[in-house]
């Protein structure tokens, strides 16, 4: 929930929103997480009606790294912060189980 978020982890969340809104017109898209992550590491890729850029990329990289953490959202506390550690060994699980997550 946006209210047990950090400053830093709330900054984060709120452009990985902002992205949301203008590739899709909603506020978190389904597997957004994972959709970014996949930018982050891959670089630029379209995503829904826009693309992910590379200036998105810089700002999630220098977001990401300043709160430690990447949001997830889960359906009973919505927005929520995982340390980057654990956020990278669950992308990778997860995308392994099901690489369309990653899709946009």
């Amino acid at each position: 929930m946006e209210s047990d978020l950090t400053g830093k982890e709330l900054r984060l969340a709120t452009f990985m929103s902002e992205i949301s809104e203008y590739c899709y017109s909603a506020g978190w898209t389904l597997n957004l997480e994972y959709a970014l992550w996949h930018a982050v590491i891959n670089g630029e890729r379209k995503y829904g009606q826009s693309y992910i850029t590379e200036d998105d990329i810089s700002t999630l990289i220098k977001l990401s790294t300043d709160a430690d953490a990447w949001i997830i959202y889960d359906d009973d506390k919505e927005e929520t912060a995982l340390n980057l550690k654990e956020w990278a060994e669950k992308f990778e699980k997860d995308v392994a189980q099901n690489e369309r997550i990653i899709k946009g």
